[in-house]
């Protein structure tokens, strides 16, 4: 029985009916009345094939455009009729095999058993108890047909098996039992939480055992209990000094010699911008400026053309050195130089600053021994300095003043705790929010002006205590 045959290339030409097999396929038959597929066409009658010259006959002449090197497929449906004589056979004989034993053509149903010759007797019958089940008895060992006795599973352990921490001398080691583990209650493990809790004051008695821990806003620390004590979360990242320049400190070159060349220095003024500084440079307050200039004869530094630098200089640098100002001196050798006053009292301008998570450098506290002004309504506490009582203060100028003129401009941190206060309070000269207290508790401001505590109202009454009074300057870098 010939099969399906595949051509890669063929070629035919119109009015004609011989197709030419163009590749070396020369072992191929056909079948009379096989069809042949060209490039998709239509199928095709084919009669015969040559295998010498490698082609087709078709039983009509092809006609069309021209075919060349197309594939093609030849198939071989002339043997249907052999197909379907053996289908037809096998039908008969299904047929036979319904009629001898089943319920006629067609159908094959059951088959009795008269048609089956000799079959065993368990295959005509359903098995009886006896022969599914048996004496289970006979198959299980004796142990397992009963329950065990107490010898079996009792007897008594031996010295050898007992734990090495057990006295056998000692009966009463041989009545304790294995410690048992208890597990906490929810209670209890809640207990083992520290409270959160929001403080204005320092805690300063003993937190007795208890786990807490209470964050202050205005002062932005954490504190810790400990069994009996307070742990206050440091929250300085670095410390150094800075000279602040006072009006009439400057920097005098030793021996009155003068400096010719190019200086470069890094500033923060503080109140009059660049002035005092060599060529009186214009030079915005409260903001770090770094600037370089060329002088002739320069004497001093801080001063210049009478007029008086105020601020904090952080580095000097000539053409014959240089140096940082971040240490307490009075003697400036890398620059052949030192501290000296052009007029007034003459003391270290260094001061102690700490840097702080948000960036600030915070001086220590500058409380001053000395008030500049107290008005009448105002009273200062004996025993507490830090402590003001304030009563019916009316007028503006009724105030409390701690710094003189020239700290005006000085970028300031108050932390104040009121105990008690009727009206409001202002804190600086220009009585303006948000430098304003208005209840009691405990209050933290910035101030870039005066710090002035009168009325800002028609008049006010309280209770102060100013905890801390901090210079504030930006980080530099």
């Amino acid at each position: 029985m010939s099969a399906v045959r595949e051509f890669p290339s063929v070629s035919v030409n119109n009015n004609n009916n011989v197709i030419q097999i163009n590749t070396n396929d020369s072992n191929f038959s056909v079948v009379p009345g096989s069809v042949i597929f060209i490039a998709g066409d239509r199928p095709r009658l084919v009669t015969s094939g040559d295998t010498t010259n490698r082609t087709l006959t078709l039983a009509i002449a092809y006609s069309g455009n021209d075919i060349v090197e197309k594939s093609a497929t030849l198939i071989p449906l002339g043997q249907n009729s052999a197909l379907l004589d053996a289908i037809t056979s096998l039908t008969q004989a299904q047929n036979g095999l319904a009629e001898a034993y089943g319920d006629g053509p067609g159908t094959v149903g059951e088959i009795s058993w008269t048609a089956i010759l000799n079959p065993p007797p368990t295959a005509t019958q359903w098995p009886t108890w006896v022969q599914v089940r048996g004496d289970i008895n006979e198959v299980l060992p004796e142990a397992a047909t009963r329950f065990p006795t107490f010898p079996e599973i009792g007897g008594k352990v031996s010295v050898e098996q007992l734990p090495d921490d057990i006295d056998t001398d000692n009966k009463r080691t041989q009545a304790l039992s294995p410690r048992i583990k208890r597990e906490q209650s929810l209670s209890q493990r809640l207990t083992d939480y520290p409270t959160l809790k929001k403080t204005e004051v320092r805690p300063t008695s003993s937190p007795n055992n208890k786990r807490l821990i209470e964050f202050d806003d205005v002062r932005t620390e954490v504190h810790i209990a400990m069994t009996d004590s307070w742990f206050t979360i440091p929250t300085t990242i670095a410390s150094r000094s800075f000279p602040i320049f006072y009006r009439g400190l400057i920097l005098r070159f030793n021996n009155s010699q003068a400096y010719s060349g190019t200086i470069k220095m890094r500033v923060f003024p503080m109140g009059t911008g660049g002035d005092g500084l060599p060529n009186n440079p214009t030079l915005a307050n409260h903001e770090w400026h770094e600037y370089e200039t060329t002088v002739t004869n320069l004497y001093k530094i801080g001063e210049f053309g009478s007029k008086y630098f105020e601020g904090i200089i952080e580095y000097i640098e000539l053409d014959s050195g240089w140096h940082q100002f971040d240490v307490n001196q009075s003697d400036v050798g890398s620059l052949n130089a030192k501290f000296d006053v052009a007029f007034g009292t003459f003391r270290s301008p260094f001061r102690t600053f700490y840097q702080k998570a948000d960036g600030y450098w915070y001086s220590e506290d500058m409380f001053p021994n000395v008030l500049d002004e107290l008005g009448p309504s105002w009273a200062q506490d004996a025993s507490n300095p830090r402590k003001f009582t304030v009563t019916d203060a009316t007028s503006g100028s009724d105030a409390l003043r701690f710094f003189s003129d020239s700290f005006d401009d000085f970028q300031f941190e108050v932390v104040l705790v009121a105990e008690y206060l009727s009206n409001t309070l202002a804190l600086t000269v220009s009585n303006r929010d948000p430098n304003r207290m208005y209840y009691a508790g405990s209050g933290r401001f910035i101030t870039d002006e005066r710090i002035y505590f009168k009325r800002a109202g028609s008049k006010v009454t309280g209770a102060i205590t100013v905890e801390s009074i901090k210079m504030r300057i930006p980080h530099y870098g």
